[in-house]
């Protein structure tokens, strides 16, 4: 399977909406032999692999609002193999020159889409797909403008990578604006990133974007971090995600 052969069958998916994706998708890995199906599946997954990354993260992080998860960022990685190989390759190469189409897509994930070769296989020989000998990287490439005490996580009881963006402080932002400046101006035009005046007035509380943390008070049980701390995540990241882009649709 080359890559050039990959990104045909991906390509050859593209439907208006995701169900409709997904139906084509089917139907073009229906058509591979066993070997070539195996093969698919391993590309998809170096493909994943190799776009778990912090830069990219930290874009689409801040382009739906400061809220996305490890969960969403798995998913969001489905979904960015299933818009073609030319938004992947610059999303990987520049992923601040893909700010407007990551803030303009309402939820950009795709779950379901990686699942496909895996349930095209146990179809066709009602067999668990083999093992394709890859291992998920332990950590996101790239992220330089991370402090390295950041990215380290082994004494934190935070498992989630994505708590490492509520950590940033000005070492962090101050490189942001200067490594991503679509980002960075995108963000302050939105409200999601506001610098602060040293001689302004305090802030009215009310007009500020709520934290997570004022979200999960008033939208998200918080009993179910203790029982299902995943779930909570996402009950978080979803409330948060609405009300950012309720205020956006408002500015």
């Amino acid at each position: 399977m080359t890559t050039e052969r990959f990104w045909q069958i991906i390509e050859a998916t593209s439907a208006p909406t995701q169900e409709e994706q997904l139906e084509r998708f089917k139907v073009e890995l229906q058509q591979l032999s066993m070997q070539e199906l195996i093969a698919f599946a391993k590309q998809f997954a170096e493909f994943e692999f190799a776009a778990y990354n912090w830069d990219l993260w930290l874009v689409v992080w801040l382009c739906q609002g400061g809220m996305f998860s490890d969960d969403s960022f798995s998913d969001f990685r489905s979904w960015l193999i299933s818009r073609g190989r030319e938004m992947y390759e610059t999303a990987l190469q520049d992923p601040d020159a893909l700010v407007e189409d990551f803030s303009q897509t309402d939820n950009p994930t795709f779950e379901r889409f990686g699942y496909v070769p895996g349930q095209c296989y146990r179809e066709r020989t009602e067999e668990e797909a083999p093992d394709l000998g890859l291992s998920h990287p332990m950590e996101p490439a790239g992220g330089n403008w991370l402090r390295p005490q950041l990215k380290d996580r082994t004494g934190s009881k935070m498992l989630n990578r994505c708590v490492v963006f509520r950590e940033m402080g000005d070492e962090e932002f101050d490189a942001i604006e200067r490594q991503f400046p679509r980002l960075w101006q995108y963000c302050i035009q939105k409200g999601i990133i506001r610098v602060r005046d040293p001689n302004a007035p305090p802030e009215d509380s009310t007009e500020r974007l709520p934290t997570p943390e004022e979200i999960a008070k008033s939208l998200v049980d918080p009993n179910l971090a203790n029982t299902d701390f995943q779930a909570y995540l996402k009950a978080l990241a979803d409330a948060a995600r609405k009300e950012y882009s309720r205020r956006n649709s408002q500015q």
